[in-house]
């Protein structure tokens, strides 16, 4: 990554963009995570060297309320790194909604580090992680917003993150229903439980080893069954609207169902036909009157330049 010099002089706006991403896939809870194609864009439009503390953020979609991980990240990578860099001055503009478990906080701290590493210089991908990891708590959407494609992550215990990332197949896309609900993500992990049972712990490691492989052989007769969850889900199902009812749907279009993240988004993975399991998720939402987006998205591959 070539470093932006410390002065404003014949200096040109660069662009940094970041995929959204859906974490858990049903039983691969704080595991599994994808990318997918609604982006968080940050446009570095201007240095100011003479204020190296200032940081200036334009939210081209409307007034921002709540913490800006972009600064918080900016400014945990410049403590930890140590290396002096001016003020900036940057735009915003995002695809991806805010507390609908899309990974949007995870976009704007992977953002963050990566406007820091075009004034310094690019870092090993670990440090990158573990960066975001202390801002996040939690490195699985993290892990797909740096990597793309679907990455699974492992929190070491001295604070490292061992990360690894591999082609989504293409085929099966994403049909996203986002309820007119936001749910603040530390209240989603508020209610889950202190403790899992051994045959429910058993039950999720049986699920999400045949979810990988399911996706790994192509053979995904078995992906239903593969995302059912006994971790996370039926304690969030209360503060997320549809979710048991979505759980339960049958259609030959739907290979499975799954929370996004922490919610209140629903996830459907559908190989064809996504039309109608999108109409099959929407009518859930009609039938309670509860307002709703409904979304077909691809994966953000490892290596896709946007």
């Amino acid at each position: 990554m070539v470093s932006i010099p410390m002065t404003s002089q014949s200096f040109e706006p660069r662009d940094i963009v970041v995929p959204a991403s859906t974490a858990n896939l049903g039983p691969a809870f704080d595991t599994l995570s994808v990318a997918v194609r609604l982006y968080l864009r940050v446009r570095l439009v201007e240095l100011l060297p003479a204020s190296p503390g200032l940081f200036e953020t334009e939210f081209v979609d409307g007034p921002f309320t709540g913490e800006n991980r972009i600064e918080t990240a900016f400014r945990l990578a410049r403590t930890r790194v140590g290396i002096a860099v001016p003020g900036v001055r940057i735009q915003v503009q995002s695809d991806i909604p805010k507390r609908a478990g899309l990974g949007s906080s995870a976009a704007a701290t992977v953002a963050g580090l990566r406007l820091y590493e075009a004034l310094t210089a690019a870092r090993p991908i670990p440090e990158v992680l573990a960066l975001a990891t202390e801002v996040e708590g939690h490195p699985d959407n993290a892990a797909a917003a740096l990597l793309g494609g679907i990455a699974t992550s492992c929190q070491q215990d001295d604070g490292g993150v061992i990360a690894c990332a591999w082609r989504w197949p293409s085929s099966i896309r994403f049909v996203v229903a986002t309820p007119d609900v936001p749910l603040d993500t530390a209240h989603a992990r508020r209610v889950l439980p202190e403790s899992i049972g051994l045959r429910d712990a058993v039950f999720n490691l049986q699920r999400v080893v045949l979810l990988v492989r399911a996706l790994e052989t192509g053979n995904y007769g078995g992906l239903r069954e593969a995302m059912r969850d006994r971790w996370h889900q039926p304690f969030r199902a209360p503060l997320v609207p549809a979710l048991s009812e979505a759980l339960a749907l049958e259609h030959p279009a739907l290979l499975g169902v799954c929370l996004s993240g922490a919610g209140p988004s629903i996830l459907a993975l559908a190989e064809d036909r996504e039309s109608e399991v999108a109409a099959l998720l929407g009518g859930l939402y009609d039938r309670l009157g509860v307002p709703h987006t409904i979304r077909v998205l691809e994966a953000h591959q490892p290596g896709e330049v946007i």
